[in-house]
């Protein structure tokens, strides 16, 4: 039988576990690194192409609806980032979810000046995002981005995020009723977004939804650029 020391054993098991602590850290640094995407969303007319050429080239351009994505880098303080601007048709929106896996975080657009009649629309396609599995799982930071706070007629995030909140609220319910009502037919449901048995609040998410203003056409853009560096 052989006989083993107790010391060596012990300093073994202790070096196992740090090189397995040092490989789970740099694992989940080399995934943060990989995910370098940063996902431009909304429905149409929010500004979202306006916000990407400002982005990227540093000013702002006249931009037309388009059916296809534009893509690119952008340098922000020496860190190389992929830039993806998702047209907001209903039609080819979906496109998004192609590139979640590797986003490092999302730029969902919203006008100001229209946001109080087209809250409906906007609240679906934020439902349908923050939904997804892979935004839940990977807990993906989102930025709702309140462009055009220059004009006169924009609400400010204090009356805009109570204002989504009610609208997915509803959403909610509506969700909830037809997946119990088909239940039957399909083992697969849509998550429940927030707490049940209360209101819906953003707060209440696994991923970190802020709010921030801005006026692209201004180039007012310091506070979205300040909180996708610090993600």
């Amino acid at each position: 039988m052989v006989a083993f020391d107790q010391p060596i054993v012990i300093a073994g098991l202790v070096l196992s576990l740090v090189a397995v602590i040092i490989f789970v850290v740099l694992s989940a640094v080399g995934k943060k690194q990989s995910r370098n995407t940063i996902l431009l969303l909304g429905v149409n007319d929010a500004g979202k192409t306006s916000l990407y050429t400002l982005l990227r080239y540093g000013k702002v351009a006249s931009t037309v609806t388009s059916m296809k994505e534009n893509e690119g880098t952008w340098n922000v303080e020496n860190k190389i980032m992929e830039l993806v601007d998702i047209p907001g048709h209903a039609r080819v929106r979906y496109r998004y979810t192609d590139f979640l896996p590797v986003s490092r975080c999302i730029l969902f657009v919203i006008d100001s000046t229209t946001i109080s009649r087209q809250v409906r629309p906007v609240a679906e396609y934020l439902y349908q995002l923050l939904a997804q599995h892979t935004v839940q799982t990977q807990r993906t930071p989102i930025l709702i981005v309140c462009n055009k706070s220059d004009m006169i007629t924009a609400l400010p995030v204090s009356k805009i995020q109570p204002l989504l909140e009610s609208e997915i609220n509803r959403l909610r319910s509506t969700r909830t009723a037809a997946v119990e009502k088909q239940a039957s037919e399909t083992d697969e449901q849509e998550a429940f977004l927030g707490y049940e048995g209360e209101d819906f609040k953003f707060e209440h998410l696994d991923n970190n939804v802020e709010f921030e203003q801005c006026s692209v056409v201004q180039n007012d853009i310091d506070k979205v650029t300040q909180w996708v560096v610090s993600v």
